[in-house]
């Protein structure tokens, strides 16, 4: 399914990392701060998806790396 999809929505996204480890605030905030807006639509690159899941991004709730 992915394979294509360059954009995630923030549904996608929360799927793709996990609803039990991102809860849909985080979500949009990740996606406000490294996503893009469509309209009123919320996108997440699917490299900042695959970035946060290789421990190459900060949380930004501690403001230190992940992993």
């Amino acid at each position: 399914m992915l394979e294509n999809t360059k954009l995630l929505t923030v549904e996608e996204f929360r799927e793709l990392l996990g609803k039990d480890r991102v809860g849909r605030d985080l979500a949009y905030a990740l996606a406000r701060r490294y996503g893009v807006r469509l309209g009123r639509k919320l996108f997440v690159p699917l490299r900042v998806a695959q970035a946060l899941l290789d421990g190459r991004m900060e949380d930004p709730r501690r403001g230190e790396r992940q992993g």
